[in-house]
């Protein structure tokens, strides 16, 4: 069980195993919440849903997963695609499932109390590939709490499908040299090489309403502080979801562009397209989507921010040294690695 003292419920918004993005709305006292997150797509080998309660006691908010349920993946209206639980609250698909763009999904969960959950079916459209990735250097690209911080604005080219209308998201993950590989009072470097993995907090979607069949130029799809003087590397996923996918997302980016809070939007809002089949009036939260994905490396050199500005540091400040010469390993988590991510070039 996690534990959250902020009277608020957070809802992890995971897009396809790129990232987790939280997003709070108001969560009344005693209040308890289905959370769930299941995001499949055509590319990666291992894919999961994950299913958690959040519960409101005296202002703590707490996350307990969802344990023994029976769930399974209903595609084109009749094959069932069964899922077990390999962790609490966790379940996994077949190995090197993958979806198929065109086909229509549907997930089914039931308690063992009988209790049913279903979502509305979703279906995908083909992914078209990354034409080109590029980069600008802004000296006031990003809004901080004091002063703005300068950042890489990152860039994509693609050709929009004909005849069909798509939906894209773009998640993005980064790998930072990290030189410090324990923050205490003091600031320790790492024994060994080690890179910080950071994800992206926006969520950053787009209809081709208006561009349907013709060439997607210069889409912004990062903003990357200037962490330092060095390069990094940066993958970049482009996803088509289903329409319904697409709005619920829309709408989280807009509720966190709001004042920088979603809490001036009633909490049905976020409801996603998932329901109880024997109360409709109880309220699940997340979504489950269904997306066409291709994945794209770029080296993000930074040459052009040279003689520009100063980098702001993984730390965000200046590093505090001790005058003892210690070390520590690079422990390898989420956020953490010791081993070199392919298509590092330094």
């Amino acid at each position: 069980m996690e534990r959250f003292s902020k009277a608020t419920l957070f809802l992890p918004a995971k897009l396809l195993c790129a990232c987790v993005i939280p997003y709070e709305i108001p969560l009344p006292n005693n209040a308890r919440y289905l959370v769930v997150e299941a995001n499949l797509n055509d590319v990666e080998p291992t894919q999961a849903i994950r299913i958690n309660e959040t519960s409101n006691f005296s202002g703590d908010i707490y996350n307990t997963p969802v344990k023994r349920l029976n769930v399974e993946l209903i595609v084109s209206g009749s094959e069932k695609i069964s899922l077990h639980e390999n962790q609490n609250g966790v379940y996994y698909l077949p190995e090197f499932f993958r979806i198929e763009p065109g086909r229509t999904y549907k997930l089914r969960f039931k308690k063992p109390d009988g209790t049913t959950y279903e979502s509305t079916e979703e279906k995908t459209t083909p992914v078209p590939a990354i034409d080109r990735i590029f980069d600008n250097f802004e000296v006031k690209g990003l809004k901080g709490d004091l002063n703005d911080i300068p950042a890489s604005y990152v860039f994509l080219d693609f050709q929009d499908n004909r005849n069909t209308t798509d939906y894209y998201l773009w998640p993005w993950k980064l790998w930072e040299s990290q030189k410090f590989c324990r923050i205490d009072y003091y600031d320790y470097y790492c024994k060994t090489n080690c890179w910080e993995i950071l994800n992206n907090k926006d969520i950053n979607v787009f209809s081709d309403r208006f561009s349907n069949g013709k060439l997607v130029k210069s889409r912004l799809v990062a903003k990357i502080p200037y962490y330092s003087f060095d390069g990094a590397l940066l993958e970049i996923k482009q996803l088509t979801v289903s329409e319904k996918a697409y709005k619920y997302f829309k709408l989280v980016s807009e509720q966190k562009q709001t004042n920088g809070t979603l809490v001036d939007t009633p909490p049905a809002a976020i409801i996603g397209n998932i329901r109880n089949l024997n109360n409709a009036d109880e309220p699940v939260t997340g979504v489950f989507s269904v997306a066409s994905m291709v994945v794209q490396k770029y080296w993000l050199s930074r040459e052009n921010g040279i003689g520009k500005a100063a980098p702001i540091g993984l730390l965000g400040r200046k590093p505090n040294l001790s005058t003892f010469p210690l070390s520590y390993a690079c422990e390898k988590g989420p956020t953490r690695t010791p081993e070199k991510p392919d298509g590092w070039l330094n």
